[in-house]
């Protein structure tokens, strides 16, 4: 008969076992390729260069100063002695004996001439005739006036054509054909004048209408002119003037 040994208890299984065992391994597994890939990745990195020498600074001793040597002082030159003045003996006076001479008194001046007294003339007598009367100066004649200024002929012909143009314009007499033709414009008459007198008419430029030119002659030849001025007198003067035809003119 077979004695059954007494068995002891059984080992503990959790039921996650199973499960547990390829998910350590796969940790294990990735923990290892981590490793590896830094031990590679460290391994392939380039060799950091090599610091740099360090840099030896020698500090020298300041070189002492040099002594600077002062130049030797001249020594002064000695003094030359002085000669001693050599003294002369002064020669002793030589004493003459001088008799002194007699004084003599002045010689007696001559007393002096009386002076002759000077007598003054007699005063003249006063003269009793009655004075002469004494003409007046003659006063200086007054100078003459100025002479008048020269007169300015162009001047006063400008103002004498001015005059002209008036009385030419004045005169004019409007064609009764052309105002009802509606015709308009201005006629340039030139003249000879000569103590109010007008001659040698001529149309210079025409207004483009023989019955305004024949109506500017008339009343170039028709006007009451005014005065000649002095200084125009006795002259032939020319003038030109336009003589103008407007429907507003009476």
């Amino acid at each position: 008969m077979s004695a059954v040994l007494p068995q002891g208890p059984a080992a503990w299984h959790e039921p996650d076992d199973g499960k547990r065992w390829p998910v350590a391994t796969l940790a294990a597994l990735l923990l290892e390729i981590a490793l590896i890939a830094a031990v590679a990745w460290w391994s392939s990195r380039p060799a950091p260069p090599p610091p740099p020498p360090p840099i030896q600074i020698v500090l020298e001793a300041p070189k002492p100063a040099p002594k600077t040597v002062a130049p030797p002082v001249p020594k002064p030159p000695e003094p030359k002695p002085i000669p001693k003045p050599v003294v002369k003996p002064q020669p002793k006076p030589i004493v003459h004996n001088v008799r002194p001479k007699p004084v003599q008194p002045p010689p007696p001046q001559p007393a002096p001439e009386p002076t002759p007294k000077v007598q003054a003339p007699p005063a003249p007598a006063p003269d009793t005739h009655p004075a002469m009367p004494v003409a007046a100066p003659t006063p200086p004649a007054p100078p003459p006036p100025p002479a008048p200024p020269a007169p300015d002929v162009a001047s006063i012909k400008a103002t004498f054509e001015a005059e002209l143009r008036s009385a030419i314009q004045a005169a004019v007499h409007y064609p009764q054909a052309a105002r009802l033709m509606q015709l308009t414009g201005k006629t340039l008459v030139g003249f000879d004048f000569r103590d109010g007198v007008a001659s040698n008419l001529r149309v210079v430029t025409s207004s483009g209408a023989d019955l305004l030119d024949k109506a500017a002659m008339d009343a170039v030849r028709n006007a009451p002119y005014p005065a000649t001025p002095k200084e125009l007198q006795g002259k032939t003067l020319a003038f030109t003037i336009w003589v103008r035809f407007h429907l507003s003119d009476s």
